[in-house]
């Protein structure tokens, strides 16, 4: 993992990184070295382990803290025929300028996005060979101590299964309380949002070279609105 990389004032005023746990964010930047010279990496677990953390003890597994950078949108997830995982940092190259770069390996690999909205036949590895559960669609929960075994999907079964990026026309889709429940964010069923935090989230956004699915939209959400919540509490 001997690759010196940049790390702009910028990445200190990530709105989203900023809502991750610190060991999320620690791992957010040891990705950097460790991925190659386009932003690809392979994401086994032990690797990233003994790379970036061989000496330290993290608050969560890695696995958890991948899922944290894979929800915020700073990395995507891949599965490969070889039966290996792969990841790859969204924005490496907005934020990188690489001296005589080496080109990356992974990317030639056919690599399958982590989507699993529909496809009961596709499933992440280490969920194979689980009796009822093998295909079954689950909801991730933003537990920071929640110990999983791979990446699962963030994007149910009758929703838009492709990313894309944010827009003015944006809103959360019906039990969006119900869900941010289940994230682990309490939210005022009466008025859960204004329509100035809204619009304020979806100007943010916007000129961001971002994709997302509509439920990462939505949890990013609701983290916004709960990190508002906790500001205003304490300046009173």
């Amino acid at each position: 993992m001997a690759r010196i990389r940049t790390i702009k004032p910028e990445f200190w005023l990530n709105e989203e990184l900023s809502l991750i746990s610190e060991s999320a964010c620690l791992l957010a930047i040891g990705l950097m070295n460790y991925s190659d010279d386009e932003g690809f990496f392979n994401a086994n677990p032990l690797l990233i382990k003994a790379a970036v953390f061989p000496i330290r003890e993290t608050s969560g597994t890695v696995p958890v803290l991948l899922q944290e950078l894979y929800n915020c949108g700073y990395i995507d997830l891949f599965s490969c025929s070889d039966g290996k995982s792969y990841g790859k940092i969204v924005n490496f190259g907005k934020h990188q300028v690489i001296n005589k770069p080496k080109p990356s390996k992974i990317k030639s690999l056919a690599l399958i996005p982590y989507n699993y909205g529909i496809d009961t036949g596709s499933v992440p590895p280490g969920k194979e060979g689980k009796g009822k559960d093998q295909g079954e669609e689950k909801r991730v929960h933003i537990t920071r101590d929640q110990p999983v075994d791979n990446f699962p999907s963030l994007q149910p079964a009758g929703e838009a299964l492709d990313k894309f990026r944010m827009h003015s026309g944006w809103a959360p889709l019906p039990g969006f309380c119900d869900r941010a429940m289940d994230w682990g964010y309490r939210l005022d069923r009466l008025t859960p949002y204004s329509p100035p935090q809204l619009r304020q989230f979806c100007d943010y956004w916007i000129p961001e070279d971002v994709q997302r699915f509509q439920e990462q939209w939505e949890m990013a959400f609701a983290k916004s609105l709960e990190h508002q919540a906790i500001k205003k509490f304490n300046e009173t």
